[in-house]
């Protein structure tokens, strides 16, 4: 039946609240303990999901819906979620009512203490101006969501109406669990724009002047329902795209859009193993959004003070983390998958011809299943070797790992140009970069996805009033953020302007190959990676270790001779901080059987790309150009702290991104790209500036192939594509805020 607003506030207030939820666990448990408890089956996983994308008019979304498909998935596929427990909401179902009532039908209704509970909004939010009629002497904002039929256009502004964030949170304090998780990928500051840099914004650009009464009294009566150890609590862990002051954004695929944040979100949680607490997730999507928006929306814990948890409350029902899962089962030997698990940077790039293995509980698939086409995050598979699909059948709902990744071997930048640009300017940038031979489109922004923006800059004078007058040309990252360093001067032609930002575009068209090649949760070749400060005293900023990878033990005695070995990471909200001028060093530890050649690649908080080179000279003092390794079961320092060589972070706050690449076979063609540089000297270790970035990326690529030949039996050698085998190479990122 259907109800109004009056009867259905009526009835949630008639059968009152839960007394006592699943108490907390005592703060000194360890979380070995927790972990334990977690895997314990609950009684029930619940869901509702909203996305909305139809707002109507010009004010439509495009990546809400996406939103709901992709958390959907996840919550099946990943953690074990019955699809008859998922209730979504979408464009004209997820009207003020609608959601509200789903809320109180779905979750309340029949959740249980020890449940677990989620609820996921993707949409508009904004500011509310709380009228001085309804909370008398208030200048304050409050925060809402806004539902498909709560923009209310009218002559000049329009204005909404609301959902509360703080009706949002008495709903789940009303919830007779503790176990629940609100995600919201929504932002409610607005500069008053549409777009952020070449990313749609979900802020409504007008603040709402008006509440709705009858809302306020639900808030009360609810209030007074709640007992009193939840009356000001938060409803288990909220997640919010961004933190204050910043929007939330959507991205552009090839394909599909969704919401940055909870693409990047899902995909962590499809390849992570073994589950991660929210600090951990939390930072990782942080890591991915910032090449992006540069540090322009960070994602947030709201109530931070929360013990840290196993992100949503639960386990994944495999231990083994993921790339995508079958949807559709075409015949014998062909599929439909979604290929979910890819980081953002490298599913707009991910090659017909790549090559996965279907996982179980128990063991990988023996069978592979090769790429045939794709279309945004869906993609068509098929065997590789179709003479055993008896024994071996395709299901829905089967995982896939990479096994083999193809890159084409022409990837460009994209381009968009600025729309402040007056027609003359777009005319002759477009004709400038045509001349580029690494830019390999330029379109209008908001209409794709993109690698930077050129765009303009203006300062004003005192006696300079019109801003065209002074206007200078620059690069910008999608989300609107400026590259250090890419201003030109004022009165610059456009023309000009662009061949001088093209040692720029060939640096980001570097720091995008070397992007391409990180695969710490699909590797296969185990090493460990730490992070180290050593000022006032040698602390661990960071680790990463391949996940995939089956280490193998090496003797105490050896594992443990370095003294010195930082170990420990503390797991603090958002991005490691650095103070500038610190000294760093890097942990290589090779926990396989084979050595390990290594590189270490950098961009710093000035725009300076930079590399580690470890020395070309053997023991005995003979110079020879093969290349050190790690080998098995061994520890090395970069750099070492004995021979006085420093790793210190840039004087400039920002933040900096280093890369650890290591490879069952040595670096020749990054060596001889290396060894152009004037400063270089192979009979020492050395830090060096590259002017080269683009050459060394292109040569590095090339070395991973020649690595991934020694292992890559399956696929043939392609002229357009890099054929990299997991098994052959890891690439693992670090990311971290200079202060």
């Amino acid at each position: 039946m259907k109800w109004d607003r009056r009867t259905f506030l009526q009835t949630l207030l008639t059968w009152g609240v839960a007394q006592e939820s699943l108490k907390w666990l005592y703060p000194n448990r360890k979380v070995q303990k927790y972990y334990q408890t977690l895997a314990e089956p609950t009684s029930r996983k619940l869901a509702l999901l909203v996305g909305i994308n139809d707002y109507g008019q010009r004010y439509n979304l495009k990546g809400c819906i996406t939103d709901v498909e992709l958390q959907k998935d996840l919550l099946i596929h990943r953690f074990g979620f019955n699809p008859q427990d998922i209730l979504t909401l979408t464009d004209k179902e997820a009207t003020s009512q609608g959601i509200e009532t789903a809320f109180v039908e779905h979750l309340i209704k029949q959740a249980k203490a020890g449940d677990v509970v989620i609820f996921h909004f993707s949409g508009y939010g904004n500011y509310i101006n709380v009228p001085s009629e309804l909370i008398p002497n208030s200048n304050k904002q409050l925060a809402g969501i806004i539902p498909q039929d709560g923009i209310r256009l009218k002559i000049g502004k329009p204005s909404t109406k609301n959902i509360l964030g703080e009706t949002l949170r008495l709903l789940g304090r009303a919830l007779s669990t503790e176990k629940v998780t609100m995600v919201f990928d929504t932002s409610y500051y607005s500069s008053g724009q549409t777009l952020q840099g070449n990313l749609r914004i979900r802020s409504f650009p007008y603040t709402s002047d008006s509440i709705d009464p009858e809302e306020l009294t639900f808030q009360a009566k609810l209030q007074e329902k709640l007992p009193k150890n939840k009356a000001s609590t938060e409803p288990g862990v909220i997640l919010t795209a961004t933190g204050s002051q910043q929007v939330a954004t959507e991205m552009k695929g090839n394909g599909f859009s969704a919401g940055l944040f909870t693409y990047v979100l899902t995909q962590n949680l499809w390849s992570t193993a073994p589950a991660s607490s929210i600090n951990i997730t939390l930072n990782k999507t942080t890591e991915q959004i910032l090449p992006i928006m540069g540090g322009e929306q960070q994602p947030q814990q709201e109530n931070s003070s929360t013990k840290p948890l196993f992100t949503y409350y639960l386990l994944p029902t495999t231990n083994k983390g993921a790339e995508g899962f079958i949807s559709k089962v075409k015949d014998a030997d062909t599929a439909i998958v979604n290929l979910t698990g890819f980081p953002v940077n490298i599913i707009g790039h991910y090659g017909i011809n790549s090559v996965f293995n279907v996982i179980t509980n128990q063991s990988s698939s023996s069978v592979p299943l090769q790429l045939r086409s794709r279309n945004g995050l869906e993609a068509t598979v098929r065997r590789l070797s179709p003479e055993q699909s008896a024994n071996s059948p395709l299901k829905v709902g089967q995982l896939l790992q990479e096994s083999i990744r193809c890159l084409p071997t022409n990837i460009g930048l994209t381009i968009a140009l600025d729309p402040q640009l007056q027609r003359i300017e777009r005319v002759d940038a477009t004709s400038a970069f045509s001349g580029i031979d690494i830019v390999s489109d330029v379109v209008s922004e908001g209409e794709e996805a993109v690698d930077c923006i050129l765009g303009l800059r203006s300062f004003l004078g005192e006696s300079s009033p019109q801003p065209q007058e002074k206007a200078t040309y620059s690069l910008f990252l999608p989300g609107g953020f400026q590259l250090p360093n890419s201003t030109g001067k004022s009165g610059e032609a456009i023309k000009s302007a662009v061949g001088r930002l093209r040692p720029f575009l060939e640096k980001l068209l570097a720091l995008k190959l070397w992007g391409l090649t990180v695969n710490q949760t699909s590797s296969k070749l185990p090493w460990l990676v730490t992070l180290e400060a050593l000022e006032p005293q040698p602390y661990a900023i960071e680790k990463r270790q391949t996940t995939r990878a089956t280490p193998t033990i090496a003797p105490p005695q050896t594992r443990d001779k370095n003294k010195d070995s930082v170990t420990q990471v503390q797991n603090f909200p958002g991005l490691p901080k650095v103070a500038r001028g610190t000294r760093l060093r890097y942990q290589l530890e090779n926990l396989g059987e084979k050595p390990l050649y290594y590189l270490i690649l950098a961009i710093n908080s000035n725009g300076q790309a930079m590399a580690y080179v470890p020395p070309y000279e053997e023991e005995g003092g003979a110079k020879t150009n093969e290349q050190p390794s790690i080998k098995p079961g061994i520890k090395n320092f970069v750099p070492p702290t004995s021979t006085g060589l420093t790793w210190t972070t840039s004087s400039i706050q920002g933040w900096e991104q280093v890369l650890a690449i290591a490879a069952i076979t040595p670096f020749e063609k990054t060596l001889e790209a290396l060894q152009k540089i004037p400063e270089f000297k192979g009979n020492k270790e050395q830090i060096l500036t590259l002017d080269n970035p683009l050459a060394v990326a292109q040569a590095l690529l090339k070395d991973l192939a020649v690595a991934s030949s020694q292992t890559n039996t399956i696929l043939e050698a392609n002229p357009d594509s890099y054929i990299l085998d997991v098994r052959a190479w890891s690439t693992l990122s670090f990311i971290y805020q200079v202060i």
